[in-house]
């Protein structure tokens, strides 16, 4: 998945995530990218600054209001994976989110270049440019994925449900 930093022509600016570049140019072309705020459909990507952090320094990235090429997000599996409803919600909430989720998992599996165990290492070569920039995921440490973070590398679990039960 890729997170954009977005602009509408009335200057409000926005984030969305889309499967890849060509997605939010598909999107954007037959008007299903809007602004939040206004709906307007004239919606054009804007510079986004690196999300480079030093040690536990978790800073945000700035958006600053010109065109830009691109940002990567990768998708991790974290090594332990637990999932649990909320004891207040319906059955029919438990499986809308299930199928959500399972949907989302179905798209990046899809879209996304298995690298399997070398994730975390696929991840920061593409970050410092020594590999191809492209959508992966695979599994990774707890502790690989916060060495990740820690780096500015974006990662984002992905759960592992299953639509039976």
């Amino acid at each position: 998945m890729i997170k954009f930093s977005l602009q509408c022509s009335q200057g409000h600016g926005f984030e969305a995530w889309f499967g890849d570049s060509a997605s939010f140019e598909d999107q954007r072309e037959r008007g299903l990218v809007t602004c939040p705020h206004c709906n307007d459909a004239s919606v054009q990507k804007t510079l986004m600054k690196p999300n480079v952090r030093g040690g536990r320094d978790r800073g945000k990235a700035e958006t600053t209001g010109l065109p830009a090429p691109t940002q990567p997000e990768m998708q991790a599996k974290p090594s332990v994976q637990t999932t649990s409803a909320p004891n207040n919600w319906s059955p029919e909430q438990v499986a809308a989110a299930r199928q959500f989720f399972h949907a989302v998992r179905a798209t990046v599996e899809k879209t996304h270049e298995d690298v399997g165990d070398k994730f975390a290492e696929e991840a920061r070569a593409i970050h410092d440019g020594e590999k191809l920039d492209r959508g992966i995921r695979g599994k990774a440490s707890k502790e690989q994925v916060d060495a990740l973070l820690d780096d500015g590398i974006e990662v984002m679990p992905l759960p592992d449900i299953k639509l039976d039960g």
